[in-house]
């Protein structure tokens, strides 16, 4: 009799078991962003300005320069759109962040539509609207652009257009980058803006790569090659993994950078636009990664500060963040140069497993 009636209550005690571990793993939640420090939230600028005059034309740009107080002058940082990504809702929560910290944000844009623009002229439209954003700041009333201090930022396609100015600025009367922030490259078949060697880049640029262990768009090949042939003496290359630990979560995909500001969106949609912010979130992907290392390149570039942020395989490089529960999400990998045939060899070895 007692049998019995245990097989019929085990499966409640089974379900009410499961109930409650899900319950616990739901209570489980993401880092916030941090108070202060690079990627914190410790803004200087409580608004922006925007100028966005040029931007429907495939040389045009949107650009925000920081308010609330307004500064006399600022530090630079351009953000490349990736592919046919010809809204600034996509990336804006970066883009406000950049600014609250005190910067002139650019985001040149280089295509007017998907397949319209060829892509033998991604480079000269993207350096045409760096210049034209230039010369509107020079104009009287606006911040003043601090010339010397411009760190060149992209991600996807835009990553390369990044890397490639790295090399070839002075053939696009562009200011020298002090830093770049290139974030999950990716190739054209028509390899326009992808060098075979990056050798010739100047070695006092400092040089940071990321890579989404999720990423299966681009995937890590541009990143490696930069990586391994840029003339750079600073230099490292960061992989971000996904994380399930609580909910929600952490993405290491190809969308990760992208970080939503509604009040951006400027109603342009295709189907590039569409999936970016379908996938996008605000999270610790973007205070632990992209933020952080966007501060931390910028005070290492321009005044030698926080440099142990996004060099040296240091712990405050590869932190992530931690889950409500205590337990840390799952570092960053930090390469400053990739065997090739040793990750094939890894790769292959995986399969068979």
């Amino acid at each position: 009799m007692q049998q019995t009636q245990l097989k019929k209550v085990y499966p409640f005690i089974l379900l009410l078991s499961w109930l409650m571990l899900g319950n616990v793993q739901a209570q489980i939640i993401q880092d916030e962003q941090p108070e202060s420090g690079p990627g914190g939230k410790d803004y200087s600028h409580q608004s922006y300005t925007t100028f966005d005059e040029t931007a429907m034309q495939g040389d045009g740009y949107w650009m925000y320069t920081p308010s609330e107080p307004a500064p006399d002058s600022a530090n630079v940082f351009v953000l490349i759109h990736g592919w046919a990504v010809i809204n600034p809702i996509v990336y804006g929560a970066w883009v406000k962040h950049l600014v609250g910290k005190g910067n002139i944000v650019i985001c040149p844009r280089y295509q007017e539509k998907i397949f319209k623009t060829y892509p033998k002229h991604y480079a000269q439209n993207t350096a045409d609207a760096i210049n034209h954003a230039f010369s509107v700041l020079a104009q009287p009333g606006n911040v003043k652009p601090r010339k010397d201090n411009v760190i060149y930022a992209g991600h996807s396609y835009g990553a390369a257009i990044a890397a490639y100015f790295g090399v070839k600025y002075a053939d696009y009367n562009i200011p020298k980058p002090k830093g770049l922030l290139i974030a999950q490259p990716g190739t054209s078949p028509a390899k326009s803006c992808n060098l075979e060697s990056y050798a010739e880049m100047e070695s006092d640029i400092k040089l940071v790569l990321t890579v989404g262990h999720g990423d299966h768009v681009v995937g890590d090949l541009m990143a490696v090659k930069i990586l391994n042939t840029a003339g750079a003496k600073d230099k490292n290359l960061m992989l971000h993994i996904s994380d399930g630990h609580g909910a929600p979560t952490i993405h290491s995909s190809h969308a990760t950078p992208c970080a939503l500001a509604p009040e951006m969106d400027n109603g342009k949609r295709n189907y590039i636009v569409r999936a970016a912010i379908n996938r996008s979130d605000t999270d610790a992907v973007d205070y632990y990664c992209y933020w952080k290392l966007s501060d931390a390149l910028s005070d290492c570039a321009y005044y030698g500060k926080n440099c142990d942020y996004v060099f040296g395989s240091t712990d405050k490089q590869r932190y992530m963040g931690t889950w409500s529960d205590g337990r840390a999400v799952k570092p960053m990998t930090v390469f400053t140069k990739v065997d090739v045939k040793e990750e094939k060899k890894k790769k292959k070895k995986g399969k068979k497993h």
